[in-house]
Protein backbone atom coordinates (compact mmCIF):
# COMPACT_ATOMS: atom_id res chain seq x y z
CA UNK A 1 0.00 0.00 0.00
CA UNK A 2 1.75 3.44 -0.94
CA UNK A 3 1.79 6.58 1.93
CA UNK A 4 -1.77 8.52 0.99
CA UNK A 5 -1.05 11.67 -1.07
CA UNK A 6 -2.35 13.98 1.47
CA UNK A 7 0.47 12.48 4.31
CA UNK A 8 3.16 13.12 2.15
CA UNK A 9 1.77 16.72 1.19
CA UNK A 10 1.65 17.61 5.18
CA UNK A 11 5.13 16.62 5.38
CA UNK A 12 6.55 18.80 2.57
CA UNK A 13 4.86 21.85 3.32
CA UNK A 14 5.63 21.40 7.11
CA UNK A 15 7.81 24.22 8.50
CA UNK A 16 10.30 22.90 11.27
CA UNK A 17 9.75 24.86 14.77
CA UNK A 18 11.82 23.10 17.01
CA UNK A 19 15.27 21.08 15.53
CA UNK A 20 16.17 17.34 16.73
CA UNK A 21 18.60 19.07 18.57
CA UNK A 22 16.19 21.52 20.55
CA UNK A 23 14.12 18.77 21.40
CA UNK A 24 17.02 16.55 23.06
CA UNK A 25 18.21 19.21 25.11
CA UNK A 26 14.56 20.30 26.17
CA UNK A 27 14.26 16.39 27.06
CA UNK A 28 17.58 16.62 29.28
CA UNK A 29 16.14 19.66 31.08
CA UNK A 30 13.04 18.13 31.98
CA UNK A 31 14.52 15.10 33.43
CA UNK A 32 16.65 16.99 35.57
CA UNK A 33 13.49 18.71 36.73
CA UNK A 34 11.53 15.69 37.46
CA UNK A 35 14.31 14.12 38.69
CA UNK A 36 14.78 16.68 41.45
CA UNK A 37 11.03 16.42 42.39
CA UNK A 38 10.74 13.00 41.88
CA UNK A 39 13.62 11.28 43.09
CA UNK A 40 12.31 10.46 46.31
CA UNK A 41 8.52 9.54 45.51
CA UNK A 42 8.79 6.19 43.83
CA UNK A 43 5.95 7.06 40.70
CA UNK A 44 4.76 5.15 38.46
CA UNK A 45 5.33 6.53 35.18
CA UNK A 46 2.15 6.38 32.96
CA UNK A 47 2.97 6.97 28.85
CA UNK A 48 -0.18 8.04 26.98
CA UNK A 49 -0.27 5.83 23.78
CA UNK A 50 0.63 6.28 21.03
CA UNK A 51 1.85 9.49 21.09
CA UNK A 52 3.98 9.89 24.03
CA UNK A 53 5.99 6.68 22.93
CA UNK A 54 8.84 8.71 21.15
CA UNK A 55 9.20 11.28 24.75
CA UNK A 56 8.77 8.50 26.90
CA UNK A 57 11.71 6.66 25.28
CA UNK A 58 13.92 9.79 25.51
CA UNK A 59 12.67 10.79 28.70
CA UNK A 60 13.15 7.11 30.74
CA UNK A 61 16.79 6.82 30.56
CA UNK A 62 17.67 10.27 31.90
CA UNK A 63 15.66 9.76 34.60
CA UNK A 64 18.26 8.04 37.18
CA UNK A 65 15.99 7.03 40.51
CA UNK A 66 13.73 3.85 40.86
CA UNK A 67 10.38 4.20 39.39
CA UNK A 68 7.66 1.79 37.70
CA UNK A 69 6.47 2.09 34.34
CA UNK A 70 3.53 1.50 32.09
CA UNK A 71 0.99 2.98 29.49
CA UNK A 72 -2.51 3.83 28.87
CA UNK A 73 -3.81 3.62 25.37
CA UNK A 74 -6.85 6.16 25.25
CA UNK A 75 -7.69 8.18 21.88
CA UNK A 76 -9.90 11.07 21.17
CA UNK A 77 -8.50 11.77 17.32
CA UNK A 78 -8.65 8.58 15.11
CA UNK A 79 -7.25 9.78 12.11
CA UNK A 80 -9.69 13.14 12.94
CA UNK A 81 -7.22 16.57 13.46
CA UNK A 82 -9.97 17.57 16.02
CA UNK A 83 -10.88 15.62 19.29
CA UNK A 84 -14.11 13.52 19.63
CA UNK A 85 -15.02 11.42 22.38
CA UNK A 86 -12.46 9.45 24.43
CA UNK A 87 -12.17 5.88 23.60
CA UNK A 88 -10.40 3.48 25.94
CA UNK A 89 -7.58 0.83 24.51
CA UNK A 90 -5.77 -0.58 27.52
CA UNK A 91 -5.69 0.38 31.27
CA UNK A 92 -2.21 0.37 33.12
CA UNK A 93 -1.57 -3.40 33.86
CA UNK A 94 -0.24 -1.61 37.44
CA UNK A 95 -2.42 -1.14 40.68
CA UNK A 96 -2.22 2.65 40.79
CA UNK A 97 -3.81 2.84 44.39
CA UNK A 98 -1.57 4.69 46.53
CA UNK A 99 1.19 5.57 43.86
CA UNK A 100 2.11 9.30 42.65
CA UNK A 101 1.33 8.57 38.77
CA UNK A 102 3.29 10.87 36.45
CA UNK A 103 1.10 10.76 32.66
CA UNK A 104 3.81 11.55 30.06
CA UNK A 105 2.03 12.83 26.72
CA UNK A 106 3.11 13.86 23.86
CA UNK A 107 1.29 17.36 23.97
CA UNK A 108 -0.87 19.53 26.59
CA UNK A 109 -3.51 21.05 24.04
CA UNK A 110 -7.11 22.02 25.84
CA UNK A 111 -6.18 19.32 28.23
CA UNK A 112 -9.30 17.73 27.80
CA UNK A 113 -7.65 13.84 27.37
CA UNK A 114 -5.52 14.50 30.89
CA UNK A 115 -8.81 15.78 32.43
CA UNK A 116 -10.03 12.31 31.89
CA UNK A 117 -6.85 10.56 32.65
CA UNK A 118 -6.25 12.52 36.19
CA UNK A 119 -10.12 11.95 37.19
CA UNK A 120 -10.01 8.13 36.63
CA UNK A 121 -6.18 7.99 38.56
CA UNK A 122 -8.36 9.82 41.35
CA UNK A 123 -10.58 7.33 41.46
CA UNK A 124 -9.22 4.54 41.41
CA UNK A 125 -7.14 5.84 44.65
CA UNK A 126 -3.93 6.91 43.26
CA UNK A 127 -2.14 9.22 46.02
CA UNK A 128 -1.03 12.00 43.41
CA UNK A 129 -1.07 12.83 39.97
CA UNK A 130 1.46 14.70 38.16
CA UNK A 131 1.41 15.10 33.84
CA UNK A 132 4.69 15.89 32.36
CA UNK A 133 4.23 16.78 28.74
CA UNK A 134 6.98 17.43 25.55
CA UNK A 135 5.23 20.24 24.37
CA UNK A 136 2.28 22.70 26.30
CA UNK A 137 0.51 24.24 23.29
CA UNK A 138 0.37 27.80 23.48
CA UNK A 139 -3.78 27.92 22.84
CA UNK A 140 -5.74 30.99 23.02
CA UNK A 141 -8.02 29.63 26.32
CA UNK A 142 -4.74 27.75 27.78
CA UNK A 143 -5.67 29.74 31.52
CA UNK A 144 -9.54 28.00 31.00
CA UNK A 145 -7.99 24.12 30.96
CA UNK A 146 -9.03 21.77 33.18
CA UNK A 147 -5.01 20.95 33.86
CA UNK A 148 -1.65 22.15 33.61
CA UNK A 149 0.92 20.15 32.98
CA UNK A 150 3.77 20.10 35.98
CA UNK A 151 6.76 18.95 33.86
CA UNK A 152 6.72 20.94 30.40
CA UNK A 153 9.85 20.20 28.04
CA UNK A 154 8.73 22.70 25.58
CA UNK A 155 6.48 25.52 24.79
CA UNK A 156 4.96 25.93 20.91
CA UNK A 157 2.88 28.19 19.37
CA UNK A 158 -1.02 26.76 18.61
CA UNK A 159 -0.45 25.19 14.89
CA UNK A 160 -1.06 21.25 13.50
CA UNK A 161 1.90 19.75 14.74
CA UNK A 162 3.93 16.29 13.81
CA UNK A 163 6.45 14.82 14.91
CA UNK A 164 8.32 13.66 18.32
CA UNK A 165 4.88 10.98 18.96
CA UNK A 166 2.29 14.40 16.89
CA UNK A 167 0.49 13.01 14.46
CA UNK A 168 -0.82 13.20 10.86
CA UNK A 169 -3.70 10.98 10.19
CA UNK A 170 -1.63 8.54 11.79
CA UNK A 171 1.77 9.45 10.40
CA UNK A 172 4.91 11.28 11.07
CA UNK A 173 5.14 10.46 14.93
CA UNK A 174 8.74 9.48 14.00
CA UNK A 175 9.98 12.56 12.79
CA UNK A 176 12.92 13.81 15.18
CA UNK A 177 12.22 17.46 14.59
CA UNK A 178 8.58 19.03 15.11
CA UNK A 179 7.00 20.76 12.71
CA UNK A 180 3.52 23.45 11.95
CA UNK A 181 1.51 21.81 9.08
CA UNK A 182 -0.62 24.40 7.47
CA UNK A 183 -4.60 23.32 7.19
CA UNK A 184 -7.44 23.80 4.47
CA UNK A 185 -9.69 25.42 8.12
CA UNK A 186 -6.25 27.57 8.88
CA UNK A 187 -6.51 31.56 8.65
CA UNK A 188 -3.09 32.89 6.82
CA UNK A 189 -0.70 32.19 8.98
CA UNK A 190 -2.15 28.80 9.90
CA UNK A 191 -3.09 28.62 12.88
CA UNK A 192 -4.78 25.94 14.51
CA UNK A 193 -3.42 22.45 15.50
CA UNK A 194 -4.96 18.94 17.20
CA UNK A 195 -8.01 20.13 20.06
CA UNK A 196 -7.86 17.89 22.66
Amino acid sequence: MQTPAEVMAARANAVELVSAAAVATAVDQVAVRMTLALATENPLLVCVMNGAVPFAGALLPRLQFPLQFTHVHVSRYGDATRGGELNWHSEPDLDVSGRHLVFIDDILDQGLTLAALRHWALARGAARVSIAVLVDKQVPDAQQRPVAADFVALRCEDRFLIGCGMDYQGYWRNLPAIYAVPTDSDPAPPRSGRVE
